[in-house]
């Protein structure tokens, strides 16, 4: 027996049970997540191009799958940097997990270069990432919401962690939150997390979505960003 452990049961032990103090656990440290900058694009686009290549929306965008790979980092690359000017970007310690958000609590800005770059990027793919797009948008809530573009986390634990972190911060200022679950993986993280799925919406000849709504918490939202990373 450890001496310290001796030490306290000595302590205790002429305490009658129901008057014992309870055990004190140090609570279990929360998950080190970060805000990226500019100057970790390249990196985190990668990050996320390794946990997604293989899902099938992934496949479907990109059947090429010899250069999935680059094409996917150089589409996150430009989502990144549309989500770092409107939305976030959280990353998980140890680039476990990748979590990409748009800020549509109000218009996106116009970006009049980004069909030029997508289509240098993705080539003839492009016609799949625009038909993707333009899908998504069908099926996007009329509200004031902030978009999971992306959630790449192979562990649904840490999947579950990204979006707690971002989830406590919206609740505070009242923000819903929508996503497209891609797999069955990824639909329980969103549900497990208060995310609403409605009923798949089927790619053509290629894999479902599911449109799933986190209503806002009931109190009043704020001006500006949505919430502060």
């Amino acid at each position: 027996m450890h001496p310290g452990t001796e030490a306290t049961t000595c302590l205790t032990s002429h305490v009658p049970p129901r008057h014992r103090p309870a055990p004190q656990y140090p609570a279990a440290a929360a998950p080190a997540i970060t805000c990226i900058n500019r100057a970790d694009i390249p990196a985190v686009a990668a990050v996320a191009a390794h946990y997604t290549q293989d899902e099938p929306v992934a496949g479907w965008l990109l059947p090429d799958r010899r250069r999935r790979p680059a094409a996917l980092r150089a589409c996150f690359v430009l989502l990144i940097e549309r989500a770092l000017q409107n939305g976030f970007v959280d990353l998980l310690a140890g680039d476990r997990a990748v979590a990409i958000w748009l800020d549509r609590t109000r218009p996106l800005p116009a970006a009049p270069d980004q069909l030029q770059r997508l289509q240098e990027v993705c080539g003839p793919d492009s016609d799949a990432v625009l038909l993707l797009a333009d899908i998504a948008g069908r099926h996007t809530p009329p509200i004031p919401h902030l978009h999971l573009a992306v959630l790449a986390a192979p562990d649904p634990a840490d999947a579950v962690a990204l979006l707690a972190h971002r989830q406590q911060r919206l609740d505070r200022v009242g923000v819903a939150t929508f996503a497209y679950a891609a797999n069955q993986v990824q639909l329980g993280a969103l549900m497990a997390e208060g995310f609403q799925p409605s009923e798949a919406v089927r790619l053509p000849a290629g894999p479902p979505l599911w449109p799933s709504l986190r209503p806002a918490a009931q109190r009043p939202a704020v001006a500006g960003r949505p919430a502060a990373a």
